[in-house]
């Protein structure tokens, strides 16, 4: 986002220390963009027993947003629960106003203002009880929400920069807010479906998560989450898929070879993990939603079986914790009684990943007995 010059003019002053004046603003901006566009799209999905309209400016944006929602796709509805605005200026020819929170900044010597983000992105000064605001750099992305609204604007500069874990994970920050809102957390988890129950896999980045999960998919179970899904702790502990797709690191793709034709970005996997959309080719496997019986707790273990010790609720606490609220702008104390409340109910388990794959599943239903 661009700098925004100097002025003296007061109502505009006011307007900048004003989080709901901000979010007008920069509503007007997609308003302009969804004018020039050559189309106004509007996708609907159910997220988590909910309703989402995503409203599109242009249709050359509708392939960086919406393959990873697919399988969630539903008729159009009169009153959707959340309406999210997608645009960018790059492919609808318009420019997005300088940031209103630029004048209180400090900028480095490269010119990337300071002291304005946080780590995971929010920004301060533009979120209170009804406006959530965050910045994301990687991906030069803005998202906001208007609670009483129930609408939400996403904004890039060009979509086609989009890094894969954008695309392949799209509007996150702005689902945790909703989701949220409505005693649902998105977390940074593993979750499939076994032939006895659900289990959900809890980690941080590299501990086995997407390989557990994607050599279950190979077994006969079926699939939530390789890396984000949303829970609920009431009336039972509940997970909730949100995307379709997947990522491994591009040297361990030779153990998914079933996955080949989900693969989507072949041309770009020296720069970034392998990404596999699994829908529409593996729709029937596939799941929405289900109850939760167990959290496992991967780990590489570096032997050949794959084995399983007792965790304590604190070290599942811990480990959904951690990853979850570094990487969510506006996670808080909600974020924790959902997750502490979901973790209390049911038994965890270090799973102790061996290098034979095929062996995995049958530990993780093994984790269901024991249960």
């Amino acid at each position: 986002m661009a700098t925004e010059p100097a002025t003296d003019d007061s109502s505009i002053k006011e307007r900048v220390l004003s989080p709901e004046a901000a979010f007008e603003t920069i509503y007007l901006a997609f308003q302009e963009a969804e004018q020039t566009s050559d189309i106004s799209v509007k996708r609907y999905y159910n997220i988590g027993g909910h309703s989402v309209c995503l409203r599109i400016a242009g249709s050359a944006l509708i392939p960086h947003f919406t393959p990873a929602l697919e399988h969630l796709s539903t008729e159009s509805v009169l009153k959707p629960g959340l309406t999210v605005c997608i645009w960018d200026d790059v492919s609808t020819g318009t420019r997005m106003p300088p940031p209103p929170w630029a004048r209180y900044a400090v900028y480095n010597t490269g010119g990337e203002m300071q002291s304005v983000y946080t780590r995971r992105g929010d920004v301060r000064g533009f979120n209170n009880d009804r406006i959530c605001t965050a910045y994301n750099w990687s991906a030069a992305s803005l998202s906001m929400s208007d609670k009483n609204k129930n609408m939400a604007l996403y904004w890039t500069h060009d979509a086609r920069r989009l890094p894969s874990y954008e695309t392949s994970a799209p509007l996150r920050t702005i689902l945790h807010w909703w989701m949220n809102r409505h005693g649902h957390q998105f977390v940074h988890s593993g979750a499939v479906e076994t032939s006895r129950g659900g289990i959900l896999l809890a980690g941080k980045g590299g501990s086995g998560k997407s390989t557990t999960v994607l050599s279950c998919l190979n077994a006969g179970m079926r699939y939530v989450s390789d890396d984000y899904c949303l829970i609920t702790a009431e009336p039972v502990p509940f997970v909730y898929s949100i995307y379709s797709s997947a990522k491994l690191n591009t040297d361990n793709i030779w153990r998914v070879p079933h996955l080949m034709p989900a693969l989507s970005n072949s041309d770009r996997m020296d720069q970034e993990k392998a990404v596999f959309f699994l829908y529409p080719y593996f729709a029937e496997k596939i799941a929405t939603g289900f109850p939760v019986h167990a959290i496992l707790l991967p780990r590489i273990s570096g032997k050949t079986v794959t084995t399983l010790t007792p965790a304590s609720p604190m070290e599942a606490l811990t480990a959904l914790t951690l990853s979850t609220m570094s990487q969510l702008a506006g996670a808080g104390r909600e974020s924790v009684r959902i997750i502490h409340r979901f973790v209390h109910q049911m038994p965890c388990y270090h799973l102790q990943l061996g290098t034979n794959l095929t062996l995995i599943p049958d530990a993780i239903l093994s984790s269901l007995e024991k249960g």
